[in-house]
């Protein structure tokens, strides 16, 4: 009898032992989890202004000046993308309703400028290397747009996610109609200028263009380098922007052997200009719209 009780008495400790070693297996996972999550904490971004081979947005405005189209290309290993769009605009704004375009009458003698943002996500889900999507300067409901008047200079900002790792990069864009800025084209920070040969009506038939920076570049030629920033310019899709004089300024004198290039996105290949280099600005004939870099050799 007393070798029972001390078999069931032995029995029972074993398995209250059991019980607390789960328990304290069960709270130290918990702890643990707790203690990873806190220190982990949310993803810190890395600001990058400029990677030769990383993802870049080049933007073109829609006809009426009403919109931006936002083209992202190279973008197929990210998990993640989001972008902010960033802008200032007259206090009123144009209504359309159909066809029919008016000026608000309580804001129209207005002179004030506001402060405008947009800010969107990219599906992501197809892993593909380019996207497209269309930005609005104001907002649609029920067939009637309010757009924003006045825009002319913003940023875009993208947020990117690969992995556990995140990603800001910051560009600049100038929303200009040629036939008003009378064919003199600038980027943002007007270290970019166009001047575009034609008479106004030409200019007038363009409609919009905008310019902005970029964050990459399409592939580069073999052996070079790009010195400086690189800038996007466009036009509406199916409208194509004359032969201009293109000058580039750098924040220092380049090498002998730096030039000017146009990137032609309809052959998809990088052009050398015949460049003439004065101080830190280098200028050039340009057939057209493009991608515009200075270039030098590795």
């Amino acid at each position: 009898m007393d070798k029972l009780k001390s078999l069931i008495f032995l029995h029972k400790a074993t398995v209250i032992l059991a019980i607390v070693l789960i328990l304290v297996a069960v709270g130290g996972v918990y702890a643990f989890g707790r203690f990873t999550s806190k220190s982990e904490g949310p993803l810190e971004e890395v600001d990058i202004s400029f990677d030769a081979e990383g993802p870049y947005a080049a933007l073109f405005p829609r006809r009426d000046g009403n919109a931006l189209v936002l083209n992202l290309k190279r973008t197929g290993s990210y998990d993640g993308i989001s972008y902010e769009l960033a802008y200032t605009s007259k206090a009123d704004e144009t209504v359309v309703a159909g066809s029919k375009i008016s000026d608000d009458e309580d804001n129209k003698n207005s002179l004030d400028t506001i402060d405008r943002g947009v800010v969107g996500n990219i599906d992501t889900k197809e892993k593909k290397g380019e996207y497209e999507q269309e930005i609005l300067f104001g907002s649609c409901s029920k067939n009637v747009c309010k757009y924003d008047k006045g825009v002319e200079n913003g940023t875009l900002t993208l947020h990117i996610k690969k992995g556990n790792k995140a990603y800001r990069m910051i560009t600049q864009w100038h929303l200009q109609k040629p036939d008003v800025a009378l064919g003199r084209l600038t980027s943002g920070d007007e270290h970019l200028v166009y001047e575009v040969e034609g008479d106004r009506q030409v200019l007038s038939n363009i409609g919009f263009t905008i310019i902005n920076d970029l964050t990459g570049v399409p592939k580069l030629p073999s052996a070079k380098i790009v010195l400086g920033k690189v800038y996007s310019l466009n036009v509406p899709i199916a409208k194509q922007l004359p032969a201009g004089l293109i000058s580039l300024e750098l924040a220092e004198n380049p090498s002998a052997g730096a030039k000017l290039y146009r990137y032609n996105g309809s052959k998809s290949e990088w052009q050398e200009l015949s460049t003439k280099i004065e101080g830190s600005k280098l200028s050039a004939k340009a057939d057209g719209a493009g991608i515009f870099a200075v270039l030098v050799s590795k």
